[in-house]
């Protein structure tokens, strides 16, 4: 395969270039998805995340997304951030957006490619120079860049091949998205709803293994937080554990290498975790700023107060290397006490459920950044379970997290290869058999 490559500017190869709709999101299912610049910098876009819009027919047609679209921050500073539209539901996208269509001259996939590389980046910065914090960039000048552009056959090809590491990447994500929805599934069916202990009630059968079941009562008695199983206790949080605050680190020694750090870009909202964002630090610090693997953290912090992170809990994984990671202000490190360290799953799916989040949000301080005291963590009622049945729920839980843990883990390799290959692919660098070996070797 090959053929020459010819050079060309990205507006010639678009048949429309068009603004987005100007409008406020709402929450209620009203009029089509409502795409904006927060729902494409953050990885893959989460569709269920996106908001609504009510709006009328003729500016819906104007503003719909089609597959193979492709669209582009144009404001602030994710200016030039991209992403392409595969299989979107019914949706039209905001006006700090443009949108690409790409002509039959090109190949979508191939051009969104183009438009994550450094190449690209290295243009954007080039041309919006020394502007503030939050600058803005015409669909004129986001368009006016050259690209080179092999024959359309290999532009599929190249698309094909980084496509696929990306939807391999994805569906990683999803299988560990189903491997924790089915932990949470079973920790609140056990220690929020308390089905089994209401179907034996009912003297039926729970369907659970004997040796569980049989650990379950089969009444309940009143509380001052309802109706509970009988011979399981009230308690706090702070009856288990304290909270450190992190580094309050120096962004002078933020480096690509050193200790890793744990910080609120890891966190993407409840129960999800992204690790690829850690950053790294050559400075000084104490020891009570050190969180090792398996260790519970909790955001702190919500900074952009979009992501809903304030009080979304995480599980630090192995990262290569192993050993000890940093954490920073941002962030909590849960520290249980000597009789409790077998809690950390128990409080980790506690934290990601809805009452623990209704209360993190509820108690935040501040309004431009938001803050998580200490005290309403401490102070926050839960009802305890007996040890047996605690440690029958972490056997299943440690299971699906180290699946998923190993998911992660392969996921940030496939990420990597895509990213070396990408900028080699699209400059013409590596060519299409070369790439399909290397791929070959590594999936």
């Amino acid at each position: 395969m090959g053929g020459e490559w010819s050079k060309t500017r990205l507006a010639d190869l678009c048949d429309q270039v068009d603004y987005g709709h100007t409008a406020s999101a709402v929450e209620t299912p009203v009029g089509p998805k409502f795409l904006r610049i927060t729902d494409i910098v953050s990885g893959p876009i989460d569709w269920q995340r996106v908001p609504y819009c009510p709006i009328d027919r003729r500016a819906a047609e104007r503003s719909r997304l089609l597959p193979g679209d492709i669209v582009i921050a144009r404001t602030g500073a994710t200016t030039g951030h991209s992403a392409y539209i595969a299989n979107p539901p019914d949706a039209v996208f905001a006006s700090y957006l443009i949108r690409l269509r790409v002509g039959q001259r090109a190949d979508p996939r191939f051009v969104s490619y183009f438009l994550k590389s450094p190449a690209y980046s290295t243009y954007v910065h080039g041309v919006l120079g020394d502007k503030s914090a939050q600058p803005n960039a015409s669909a004129k000048t986001l368009t006016e860049v050259h690209m080179a552009v092999p024959p359309i056959a290999e532009q599929r090809a190249i698309a094909c091949i980084l496509g696929a590491l990306d939807d391999k990447i994805e569906l990683n994500r999803k299988m560990n998205q189903t491997l924790e929805g089915i932990a949470r599934a079973i920790f609140k069916s056990w220690f929020v709803d308390f089905d089994p202990v209401r179907t034996k009630s009912e003297g039926r059968d729970p369907g659970l293994p004997a040796e569980i079941a049989d650990l379950f009562p089969s009444s309940f008695v009143d509380s001052e937080l309802g109706p509970i199983p009988e011979g399981w206790a009230i308690k706090t949080m702070g009856d288990f554990l304290c909270l450190d605050k992190g580094l309050s680190y120096k962004g002078e020694y933020v480096s690509a290498s050193g200790m890793p750090m744990v910080n609120l870009g890891c966190f993407n909202g409840a129960g999800q975790s992204d690790w690829s964002a850690l950053k790294h630090y050559v400075g000084k610090f104490k020891p009570q700023h050190c969180v090792h693997p398996g260790q519970l953290v909790l955001a702190n912090t919500d900074i952009t107060q979009r992501r809903l992170i304030l009080g979304s809990p995480a599980i630090v994984p192995t990262i290569s290397g192993g050993g000890e990671l940093l954490f920073t202000h941002h962030v909590y490190a849960v520290r249980f006490y000597a009789d409790s360290e077998d809690w950390t799953l128990f409080f980790y799916f506690a934290m990601l459920g809805q009452r623990f989040r209704e209360r993190a949000t509820g108690s935040a301080t501040g309004t431009t950044v938001l803050a998580l005291p200490r005290d309403a963590v401490l102070r926050c009622p839960l009802v305890a379970p007996p040890i047996g049945l605690r440690d029958s729920f972490n056997a299943v839980a440690w299971s699906v997290l180290r699946r998923q843990w190993h998911g992660q883990a392969y996921c940030r390799t496939l990420a990597s290869l895509r990213d070396t290959l990408l900028p080699k692919l699209i400059s013409g660098e590596l060519r299409v058999p070369d790439a399909e070996r290397i791929v070959g070797r590594c999936v």
